[in-house]
C-alpha cells in the first residue's frame, strides 16, 4: 500500500517561466536551477516503538486488548520492509528472483521467520516519515483498519525501515498473530476420535481437535468489547480525510471524507442486519452524500457480514464535531446506538483556499495552513511550484503549512490548474 500523506515536494524559483516540449519546468533566474527538499533521515527505532505504541493506545481507548511484542513476527515484518525499501514496492508479495526475498505472501514470510502458525495478518505503508502517521494513515484505509482492530489477535511485529541514499523511501509493516493458536502447533498432535483441523500450522500434518482450536481462536475474542467503533466514542484529532489504499474501496474517488465503521465481535454476533448508518454535523444536519459498504457492496470482497463502513464522499471539516448512528437487528431485536467524534483542530491559523485561483494575504515569519479544498472527487495535489527559500510542509494532499522566513515580496504557489498568489504584508 502506497500513502502518499508525506510526498516530496519540489521547491523551485517562480522567477523564470519556461515552456518545454517535454514538461513544464521553473528554474532560479540566476543559476539556472531546479531545487529539491531532500528528505531527512528518520531515527528508525523511535518510529518503531511510537507507531507499536500508538496503535496500543487506540486498542486501549476502545477497550480492547492491547498487542504484545513478538520477536519472530518482528523479524518477518523487518525483512519485508528491507525488501519493500530495496526494490521500492508496496505490495504484501515478494518475487522470489529479488535480492531480500524470504517468502510470497506474509504467512511464507512468518514461517520462513520460525513463526509456527498459519493465521497471521499484515499491514503495510510507504513513504511516511512517522510511526504514528503510519498508523494513522493505516486507520484511515478502512481494509487496513480492519486487520487492527480484530478482536482475535493478541501480538505484534513491527518492521521499519529507510533508505538511506533515498531518504523520503521508507517502509512499516506490522505482522499481527494469535498466541493461543500459536501454542497449539507446539503441542501434541491431535490422534484421537473427532473432528480436527490440520494444514493451520508450519507442519502441514500438525492436528489440532476442533473444540482446541476454536476454544484458541476465541480466547481472545470474549475479552474484547461487543461492538467495536471507529472512529471511537469521543476521539478527539481524527483526520478529516481519506485518499486511497490497495485495494482501493472507493476506485472512483481520489480523496474523500474519513471513514466510520462499526463491526461486531463474532464471539457475542452470529448474525447481524444493519437498518441504517448515518453522520451529522455540529448543527445536526444529516451529511447525505456517503456511501454505505458491507459484505454485499464491498468491491473486494474484503468485508465480513459483521463489518460495516459509512464513507462521506466529501472531506470532513477540520475542527468539527459529528455524530454517528447506527441502527441494527440482532436476534429478531432493533437496537440503535450513537457516539460522537471530533477532526483535528489546526495548530495554526487555517485558510481555506475554494477557488482555482485565489489571493492570501501572511505576515512574515507567519506559520498558516492553507487548505485546498477539493473541488472534485479527483482533487489531489501533487506537484508543488513555489519559491525555494520558503517553508512548505505537506500535512495531506490537500492541506500544507507554509512558513515565511524571508521578505520575498509577492510569489505564488502552483499546483496543476490551481494557483494561490501570497501577499506578504
Amino acid at each position: 500500500m502506497r500513502l502518499d500523506f508525506m510526498l516530496v515536494v519540489f521547491l523551485i524559483i517562480l522567477l523564470f517561466w519556461q515552456n518545454n516540449t517535454k514538461k513544464e519546468e521553473i528554474f532560479e533566474s540566476k543559476k539556472q536551477e531546479i531545487k529539491i527538499q531532500k528528505a531527512l533521515p528518520i531515527d528508525v527505532a523511535f518510529e518503531q516503538t511510537k507507531a507499536g505504541e500508538y496503535l496500543n493506545d487506540i486498542r486501549e481507548a476502545m477497550g480492547m486488548n492491547t498487542l504484545l511484542h513478538n520477536s519472530l513476527l518482528e523479524n518477518a515484518s523487518q525483512a519485508h520492509a528491507d525488501y519493500l525499501v530495496e526494490h521500492h514496492s508496496s505490495s504484501h508479495h515478494e518475487i522470489e528472483e529479488n535480492r531480500g526475498f524470504t517468502g510470497i505472501n506474509p504467512i511464507d514470510r512468518t514461517l520462513y521467520a520460525g513463526y509456527e502458525s498459519m493465521s497471521v495478518s499484515e499491514n503495510i505503508s510507504t513513504n511516511i516519515r512517522k510511526g504514528k502517521d503510519s498508523i494513522d494513515g493505516l486507520f484511515s484505509a478502512i481494509y487496513h483498519r480492519f486487520g487492527f482492530l480484530d478482536t482475535g489477535i493478541d501480538e505484534i511485529g513491527i518492521g521499519v525501515t529507510q533508505n538511506s541514499e533515498k531518504p523520503e523511501d521508507t517502509a512499516f509493516v506490522y505482522l499481527m498473530g494469535n498466541s493461543e493458536l500459536t501454542a497449539l502447533c507446539h503441542q501434541k498432535s491431535f490422534t484421537g476420535v473427532g473432528k480436527y483441523y490440520y494444514k493451520i500450522c508450519q507442519d502441514l500434518e500438525h492436528r489440532s481437535s476442533k473444540k482446541n482450536f476454536d476454544k484458541a481462536k476465541t480466547y481472545r475474542q470474549k475479552t474484547n468489547p461487543k461492538i467495536i467503533l471507529y472512529p471511537y466514542e469521543n476521539q478527539e484529532e481524527v483526520p478529516p480525510a481519506f485518499y486511497v489504499e490497495t485495494p482501493d474501496p472507493l476506485p472512483d474517488y481520489d480523496v474523500s471524507g474519513f471513514p466510520v465503521s462499526i463491526s461486531f465481535n463474532p464471539y457475542y454476533f452470529d448474525k447481524v442486519e444493519l437498518l441504517y448508518f448515518r453522520l451529522y454535523d455540529a448543527e445536526d444536519r444529516e451529511i447525505e452524500n456517503v456511501r454505505i459498504m458491507d459484505k454485499d457492496n464491498d468491491p473486494h470482497a474484503r468485508f465480513s457480514d459483521k463489518e460495516f463502513a459509512l464513507f462521506p464522499l466529501e472531506r470532513l471539516d477540520y475542527e468539527s464535531h459529528y455524530t454517528a448512528e447506527v441502527s441494527y437487528k440482532h436476534k429478531g431485536q432493533a437496537h440503535t446506538l450513537s457516539w460522537q467524534f471530533t477532526t483535528k483542530i489546526p495548530k495554526e491559523k487555517l485558510l481555506v483556499i475554494q477557488e482555482k485561483k485565489a489571493k492570501i494575504h501572511i505576515e512574515l515569519n507567519e506559520s498558516v495552513l492553507l487548505y485546498f479544498k477539493p473541488l472534485h472527487p479527483h482533487d489531489v495535489l501533487e506537484s508543488i511550484y513555489f519559491p525555494a527559500d520558503i517553508s512548505l510542509e505537506r500535512l495531506d494532499n490537500n492541506t500544507f503549512k507554509l512558513t515565511m522566513n524571508k521578505d520575498l515580496g509577492d510569489f505564488e504557489i502552483k499546483s496543476g490548474d490551481r494557483v494561490v498568489l501570497v501577499e506578504v504584508l
